[in-house]
């Protein structure tokens, strides 16, 4: 494995990036779960969806944010929560990219009516470091490496020595 790439799985680093990912999803859904009228008039200025689909979508897209933030916040099969984030966040990342190549001048929604950011160029550089977080905290983590001399000892005596026998 890449001297990055276990960096980037390193225990701490993954848990740190759950959380954090984890908190901007729990804001995120907390901010839309009170008004999913307004949520869904966010969501149709973006232009993408039928009217149908607009209400469906501002009804559950939070709960899902949150069952996901939640997974990530309790420890409760945080990867699996990551990759719901990871996978959210890309579909986010086409959103704005298309809302930008459009010209649309218009509240992103990210958090409901608790902020009212555009949608711009910033809004997608944004969202674009928030995939990478989600991405390292899908991340499985490594595995803790023994000793110089553990890692030296043949298989059987391996094991004896990682068990202090």
């Amino acid at each position: 494995m890449s001297a990055p790439m276990r960096l980037l799985r390193h225990p701490g680093l993954v848990v740190i990036a759950q959380c954090c990912i984890g908190v901007v999803f729990l804001a995120a859904a907390l901010g839309k779960i009170g008004d999913a009228g307004a949520f869904a008039g966010q969501i149709h200025h973006f232009r993408l969806l039928p009217f149908g689909l607009e209400n469906t979508l501002a009804i559950t897209l939070p709960w899902i944010e949150l069952i996901a933030a939640l997974a990530l916040l309790l420890r409760y099969r945080p990867r699996a929560g990551a990759v719901v984030t990871a996978g959210l966040m890309a579909l986010f990342v086409f959103v704005v990219a298309a809302a930008v190549a459009r010209g649309l001048d218009i509240e992103c929604g990210c958090f409901g009516t608790a902020d009212a950011s555009r949608v711009g160029t910033a809004k997608l550089i944004e969202n674009v470091g928030l995939l990478a977080l989600a991405l390292i905290a899908s991340l499985k983590p490594a595995e803790r490496q023994g000793s110089a001399v553990e890692r030296e000892l043949p298989g059987p005596d391996r094991a004896r020595a990682v068990a202090g026998e």
